[in-house]
């Protein structure tokens, strides 16, 4: 029964970025395909003779990164990670602190901090394999905040240091007993952001299920009960286009999801060096191993969109 629910959810939509193909939305593969080939991208500057790879994919980026003879390993590196970034809503479908739900931003904040200390580590102690796990996994977290939040409703277009530094306290987050939504009479609806929320720049999530405390937001979604039946797409996720109230916002959320996922990335890097940040994205000798084939057919780990970038991402 809890795989057959596992896989229903999966089919019809729980909360987040979601992992299969949807019309006009990016998946959390894709995301993450592109913030990897622009932070290389940035990586492999300081390559001498470097040359701006164009289009970006993984085959020009690997020969303007000297390491041609690399490509195939660049791809599962890639895949390799995706897949544990996709895995992340398989294992924890119902974790409010992995997926910023219920305005779980301290506990959520800890799983990208920990995890980009664990993959930094296990790269010193040539466990590459074990860092790419890790590295998909705190990627999904962080996408997350964007589509789950109202980080994208305040009018911010930039990443939230905050969730990637340690001293860096989280911006100005509600309160249990903020509320953050307005109330329907009959209390099924969660969608409408309190003006003074967004005025006062005060920063909620949607909850999810039983959990929604009176006068908070809902995640949204046709699984998520907060809103009742009739209103199952009412909430805040920005997840992907749809009927959700805020899901004409997806693009903003998914674009600064890759942003901060090259910062992510970028500060991992300056945290070891250029040569096993290639070796970390599969940019070597060594082959990449791992699980990256999927187990569900509609698992897909190739971008739709363009990953040319021609900003440069600095922290």
């Amino acid at each position: 029964m809890r795989s057959a629910f596992f896989l229903l959810a999966l089919l019809i939509g729980v909360h987040t970025f979601h992992i299969k193909n949807k019309d006009k939305s990016k998946n959390h593969q894709e995301i993450t395909r592109m913030a990897i080939l622009r932070a290389t991208k940035n990586v492999c500057k300081s390559v001498e003779g470097f040359k701006k790879p164009a289009p970006l994919d993984v085959t020009t980026l690997a020969k303007a990164c000297k390491k041609e003879a690399f490509t195939n390993n660049f791809e599962t590196g890639i895949k390799i990670i995706s897949y544990y970034n996709a895995q992340q809503k398989l294992q924890h479908p119902g974790s409010e602190k992995h997926h910023f739900d219920s305005e779980t931003f301290v506990d959520g904040k800890a799983l990208i901090i920990n995890g980009k200390k664990n993959v930094i580590n296990s790269i010193k102690s040539n466990k590459c394999d074990d860092a790419r796990q890790t590295l998909g996994e705190i990627l999904h977290t962080l996408q997350d905040f964007y589509s789950h939040s109202n980080r994208i409703e305040m009018g911010n277009t930039k990443p939230c240091t905050a969730l990637i530094n340690p001293e860096e306290p989280i911006p100005n987050p509600a309160d249990i007993y903020t509320k953050t939504c307005d109330e329907c009479p009959e209390e099924k609806c969660g969608a409408k952001i309190l003006e003074e929320i967004i005025k006062g720049k005060i920063l909620t999530s949607g909850y999810f299920g039983k959990t929604k405390p009176k006068g908070k937001c809902s995640h949204g979604g046709t699984l998520d009960i907060t809103t009742g039946i009739e209103k199952g797409w009412n909430g805040i996720n920005k997840d992907y286009y749809s009927k959700s109230s805020h899901g004409g916002q997806h693009d903003d959320a998914a674009n600064v999801a890759i942003d901060v996922s090259v910062q992510l990335l970028e500060n991992i890097w300056k945290s070891i060096d250029t040569e096993d940040f290639c070796r970390l994205m599969g940019l070597h000798t060594e082959t990449p191993k791992g699980e990256w084939k999927a187990h569900i057919s509609f698992f897909s780990f190739k971008s739709r969109y363009d990953a040319t970038d021609d900003s440069n991402v600095d922290i």
